[in-house]
């Protein structure tokens, strides 16, 4: 349990336009579970994910626009964090060469910054300076590929949503919701590019969308955004290939609404995994089983609001933050670490369509 002196960094990235603030610099009470703002920041339009150096010293924001200053295609901003403050200084930016970026990543060895083009169906490759400076174009381009889904409407061509560095190895697993697809690949050694080193083909109509990787154990969790179910894979870290072991849904039995499953994160201990549900408004809750990576659904917890697009989970496990994109507001939970469930705090902020939570 977290003392109530603790307090914990966040940078909230929100839909607007570019003059609007678009990213708010936030605190969390360790002790309350109370939400604050001391700054906010103008300039980055559509500030739809946003990654935290591991040094601390740089905040990432993708742009999901379709076109950057005449040019087709979204952008990246980096912004410098103040070591002592907190607070951003917006740097400068980078095309992404594709349409909608919506997702951004950090390679594991620091070299590289990966941004996902929805829209533009490509991940583009940025090599960063040591300090994390974003100051040079993007050095690759990798395309979605493959047969399409059967949603139509949604899986009209490829669509990369997220790519996942998986921790103490090369490889890199890039979600395709317009495939059903995993793509595996190996960051070159220079880190300027990534080596197509697979497939994992998920069942017709999953639209694979975010992925929670294991930092200890062999097991991949890829979210399915069109059919909310959980797919859990078993990695093998020699070689980048995934195997199915299990899908679970991630929606009560007894719903029959529509709902889009959205994040996907492991508790920092990786006993429980948690993802949100769009239209259910939900965060499904399951337990992992240590020794073969399945998943036992606990419970599903209401978010307080609509469309929780994100959430995030601070780095002592004390607390789950939900973004409820359509009601403009972020609400705490206080989770169990013993039984994973969430107990929802007295307060609550109010954030214009939040979209992306980051600790620093």
């Amino acid at each position: 349990m977290a003392e109530a002196s603790t307090s914990y960094t966040l940078y909230i990235g929100s839909y607007g336009e570019a003059k609007d603030p678009t990213v708010h610099a936030c605190r969390l009470d360790g002790g309350t579970g109370e939400l604050s703002v001391f700054q906010k920041v103008a300039g980055i339009e559509q500030a739809s994910f946003l990654a935290v150096h591991p040094a601390g010293s740089m905040l990432y924001a993708a742009s999901e626009t379709g076109e950057t200053r005449g040019q087709s295609g979204g952008s990246v901003h980096a912004l410098a964090i103040d070591p002592q403050s907190g607070e951003l200084e917006v740097l400068g930016d980078q095309l992404t060469h594709g349409e909608h970026p919506c997702h951004v990543s950090l390679s594991f060895d620091r070299q590289s910054l990966y941004v996902s083009n929805y829209s533009g169906g490509n991940a583009a490759v940025f090599p960063l300076e040591a300090d994390g400076q974003l100051s040079e174009p993007a050095s690759a381009l990798v395309s979605g590929e493959g047969e399409l889904g059967p949603a139509a409407d949604r899986q009209e061509k490829p669509h990369i949503h997220s790519a996942g560095p998986v921790p103490g190895t090369p490889f890199v697993y890039i979600c395709d919701l317009g495939t059903d697809s995993v793509y595996m690949y190996r960051q070159s050694a220079d880190g300027r590019s990534l080596l197509k080193a697979g497939t994992a083909r998920l069942e017709p109509g999953t639209g694979p969308r975010h992925a929670a990787i294991s930092a200890v154990r062999p097991y991949v969790y890829v979210a399915g955004e069109l059919d909310s179910y959980v797919n859990v894979l078993r990695m093998d870290k020699e070689t980048g290939v995934l195997e199915s072991v299990q899908r679970i849904s991630g929606l009560p039995k007894e719903f029959a609404g529509t709902s889009w499953a959205a994040d996907i994160h492991l508790s920092p201990d990786g006993r429980f995994l948690y993802m949100s549900n769009r239209g259910h408004d939900s965060i499904a809750v399951f337990a992992v089983n240590t020794d073969d990576g399945t998943l036992t659904a606990v419970e599903h917890c209401p978010t307080g609001g609509r469309t929780p697009r994100n959430f995030a989970i601070s780095p002592d496990g004390s607390w789950l933050l939900a973004a409820n994109q359509e009601s403009g507001t972020i609400h705490s939970f206080r989770r169990n670490a013993d039984s994973g469930k969430l107990d929802p705090a007295p307060s609550s902020l109010r954030i214009p369509a939040p979209v992306c939570i980051c600790f620093a």
